[in-house]
């Protein structure tokens, strides 16, 4: 196997594969990245047996071969090295990189030891904008639980349906829900992928820079519980989880009689100083929103106590009510805009955060903590 190759196009191949290493398997292999070239064709790929990456990039084929390369030092070796091209040669049982002064042997693995990745032969397949998909998970990924005894939680609900495509993730104590209403397509799908896998590809959408106007293929297996995503010359593989998730739309209620518009860049620098007090209380922070202002109120009895008076433009009764403050903040970030809307009913009754602007369909869920009398 000999290949000549840009330093530029195989570092940014493999920043997108060191998302999808075993580095922490008792396989040793995977650890490595599998490399084949073949017809100015180079193909790089990893695997944590979970999710799989295959970037394709150009190269100047002399021999084709293919073989596997410790991913770590790849990953920390190439984007050292000056721009240009980089000379791969196998020799033996090392790998020679070579450019402008620099060199390097790695050990090898053989290729036949890498573990196959399944092709999806038939499933159901939906094109959307890749931006558009990013985002959306994005405003819901953060919301799924950490928790393993609960699988279906750890993962994001993707549905395609009339209405577009869906996502909702919730751990229990809130929930995100997020819509690309032009993902229209005859055919329709449920299943839920987890979180982390999503996550890491909204990254690789994001940091690359063709993303922009491209189409994400989602191609959803018929047989495995798999989904394959494409985009330009990248192919991510995951797993899905089985089970049913739960029924989401119950925690939602019916109506919210009051309502705030706040000022996002000022409500989260609001609940920052507040938090200062209230992280030696269980991170819980109390509103009270009446005539026109929003106060946060927090204390501990070993650091003292901090309140905020704001105005907003509230529609409703009014009321207090209560939250852990970091659910408030991560869903204020998880938002577009410069302004939010509040919404809650009873102290006890979930409350509801989203953009004010009217063609965002997203929302956030978020369980209030109980006050004390």
């Amino acid at each position: 196997m000999k290949f000549r190759v840009s330093q530029e196009d195989l570092a940014k191949a493999l920043s997108a594969c060191s998302r999808s290493t075993g580095a922490k398997s008792n396989l040793p292999i995977l650890s490595n990245i599998l490399v084949n070239c073949s017809k100015n064709n180079l193909e790089v790929t990893s695997t944590n047996l979970e999710t799989a990456i295959k970037i394709a990039i150009p190269c100047i084929a002399e021999k084709e071969g293919k073989t596997t390369l410790p991913g770590r030092t790849l990953f920390e070796f190439v984007p050292q090295l000056p721009e240009g091209e980089i000379t791969v040669e196998k020799l033996g049982e090392e790998v020679l990189l070579s450019t402008k002064g620099y060199s390097a042997r790695l050990a090898t693995m053989a290729a036949d030891e890498f573990p196959a990745i399944p092709k999806i032969a038939s499933g159901k397949e939906l094109k959307i904008k890749a931006r558009d998909f990013s985002k959306n998970v994005q405003k819901v990924e953060y919301c799924a639980s950490q928790d393993e005894s609960r699988p279906a939680l750890t993962g994001v609900l993707c549905e395609l349906e009339k209405r577009g495509f869906l996502m909702v993730a919730t751990d229990g104590y809130r929930l995100s829900f997020s819509q690309i209403v032009d993902a229209k397509s005859a055919q329709v799908f449920k299943l839920i992928i987890p979180a982390s896998a999503l996550s890491e590809l909204a990254k690789i959408i994001t940091e690359t820079e063709s993303a922009e106007g491209e189409q994400l293929t989602i191609l959803v297996a018929s047989q495995l519980n798999q989904v394959e995503f494409k985009i330009g010359g990248i192919e991510f593989t995951t797993r899905t989880i089985e089970g049913e998730y739960p029924g989401w739309q119950k925690i939602i209620p019916s109506a919210f009689g009051t309502k705030a518009k706040i000022q996002k860049a000022d409500f989260v620098k609001q609940l920052r100083i507040a938090s200062i007090f209230a992280r030696d209380a269980g991170n819980i922070v109390k509103l009270n929103l009446k005539e026109g202002q929003l106060t946060i109120f927090a204390n501990t009895s070993q650091v003292g106590s901090n309140e905020i008076t704001t105005e907003a433009r509230i529609e409703g009764p009014g009321g207090e009510i209560a939250f852990n403050f970091r659910y408030l903040l991560e869903a204020l970030s998880a938002i577009e805009g410069e302004d939010v809307l509040f919404e809650m009913g009873e102290s006890l009754t979930p409350a509801r955060l989203k953009s004010t602007e009217s063609k965002d369909p997203s929302f956030h869920i978020i369980m209030p903590v109980r006050l004390q009398s």
